[in-house]
């Protein structure tokens, strides 16, 4: 029988389920130190944390690892170039948590538009009307940037459109048929969406090409005023140049879920910004979310070791010269 190393904290009836399959082993409850690999070699797969260290050396010394897992739609920890290369299939469960975080990005759009979190600090501190440093633009009429129209981004812009706002996107690796069929209007450029949106939102993976892809340059591009959300991964942006964007006032605001390092330093100044709402990487926490992601990991890693090709397989080449 298949041996399972489950490294994240699974709901009971995910764990029976495994147990009907494959034998379950690993520490099985959250938390867990997050390079923790203890009985990993002994692993025929493993469900593992988003700060799991997949390196090369991890993969070369388990020979008997197959499969990896990640619950969630990100993967940057996994190093999928290694694995591939050592015959290990990596997997993901890149619909479980699109609804969940789309709508924590709208949420997250709306509290830096309307300056919900500053409103509140100078109530608690005794301020009251009239302060004209709460006016803002109103998001009905304006217009929503996004950065990647994959399932996130697309379904940011069904949600974009119930509250009016006008929606385009930058992403060079859909068709303008995609777009269309979600009322997008596609932009050739990044700088194009930059210098026409009043809020840009990122939902990009992290890979060599984003890594860094919203730096001092692109943070100048974006119109006076704007607000920028981010909360797809922490190495997209230059979290200093959005510092300098924000304290010149070129900036109106940002709402960020996610950093770089995480968790972010606690003198880092984003998060002492009146005008920034910083959350600690929480998008997909709810109940819903999380039992989907966990469950789809499970079923997509007993359907790997038996021989079936999973949904949320990320490197496919790897495939037919799997580790069996």
């Amino acid at each position: 029988m298949y041996k399972v190393w489950v490294g994240v904290n699974m709901p009971p009836d995910v764990i029976a389920y495994l147990e009907k399959e494959v034998e379950v082993i690993g520490p099985l409850s959250d938390p867990t130190p997050l390079d923790w690999i203890g009985g990993l070699e002994e692993a025929d797969a493993a469900i593992v944390c988003p700060g799991f260290s997949g390196v090369a050396a991890v993969y070369e010394a388990h020979p008997r690892l197959k499969v990896v897992a990640r619950s969630g739609a990100g993967y940057d920890n996994l190093n999928v170039p290694a694995a591939t290369a050592s015959g290990i299939c990596i997997l993901r469960t890149p619909d479980s948590n699109t609804e969940t975080t789309a709508v924590y990005s709208i949420s997250m759009m709306l509290n830096a538009v309307r300056r919900i979190k500053m409103g509140n600090e100078l109530l608690s501190a005794g301020k009251w009307l009239p302060l004209p440093e709460l006016n803002t633009f109103d998001i009905n009429g304006s217009t929503l940037g996004i950065v990647g129209l994959g399932r996130i981004g697309a379904r940011v812009s069904e949600i974009a459109h119930v509250l009016g706002m006008e929606v385009i996107a930058y992403d060079p690796y859909i068709d303008e048929g995609r777009a269309i069929s979600f009322r997008v209007t596609l932009v050739p450029t990044l700088e194009e969406l930059l210098r026409q949106s009043d809020v840009v939102t990122l939902h990009v993976p992290l890979t060599d090409e984003t890594r860094g892809m919203m730096g001092a340059e692109q943070f100048a591009q974006m119109k006076p005023g704007a607000v920028f959300v981010n909360c797809a991964r922490g190495p997209v942006m230059v979290e200093s140049a959005l510092v300098e964007a924000l304290q010149s006032g070129h900036l109106a605001g940002a709402a960020l879920d996610v950093w770089n390092p995480e968790p972010p330093a606690p003198d880092n100044p984003l998060l002492h910004m009146p005008n920034v709402v910083a959350t600690p990487h929480m998008a997909t926490k709810t109940n819903e979310c999380q039992y989907r992601s966990r469950s789809s990991a499970a079923q997509q890693v007993v359907m790997a070791l038996n021989g079936r090709i999973p949904s949320g397989l990320v490197n496919p080449e790897v495939w037919a010269s799997r580790r069996v």
